[in-house]
Order: structure tokens, then C-alpha cells, then sequence
């Protein structure tokens, strides 16, 4: 087994590759060894996978804010401890 190259990560073709994916292509049929040009287009799914991408950047960014308040506030408590610690010399 050869080495992966640094410059692509992944392990170059190898012979026996070489041969399962012509194998490969002359069992498929025609149709099914290229893609379709341009597939065709569903509005409601563009609009729901819009929608779903649009409700998880919502929650990400408010889930993010909401752990940044709550750090800050936490550090916030311990900063004003330690800030009476040295005032009162404890």
C-alpha cells in the first residue's frame, strides 16, 4: 500500500481502482454513467431547504449569544469577587 501524498490527502489511484470503476461504467446503462445536464428544479423544496438552513443560522447565532452573556456575566461575578477580595484584604 502506498503512502497518501501531502498534497491531496488521499491515496493515489490505484490499478485495481482504475479497473472496478471501468467495470463499473460499462455495466451501468448509458443514462446512468453521466449526469443530467441540468436537474430539474423543485420550488418547494429550494423554499424548505432555505427555510431549514435559515432556522439553523438563527439558532446557531442565538445559542452563540447567549453563551458569550453567560460567560461574560460568569466572569463578570468572579472579576467583582476578586475585586472585593483585594479591597477588604481577605
Amino acid at each position: 500500500m502506498r503512502a497518501m501524498t501531502p498534497d491531496t490527502h488521499r491515496f493515489p489511484p490505484t490499478l485495481a481502482l482504475r479497473a472496478l470503476a471501468v467495470a463499473a461504467l460499462a455495466w451501468a446503462p448509458p443514462g446512468q454513467a453521466a449526469p443530467a445536464a441540468m436537474p430539474p428544479a423543485d420550488a418547494d423544496t429550494d423554499l424548505l431547504l432555505f427555510l431549514l438552513a435559515a432556522l439553523f443560522w438563527v439558532v446557531a447565532h442565538v445559542w452563540t449569544l447567549l453563551v458569550v452573556w453567560a460567560e461574560a456575566r460568569a466572569s463578570g461575578v468572579q472579576a467583582s469577587a476578586k475585586t472585593r477580595e483585594a479591597v477588604h484584604g481577605q
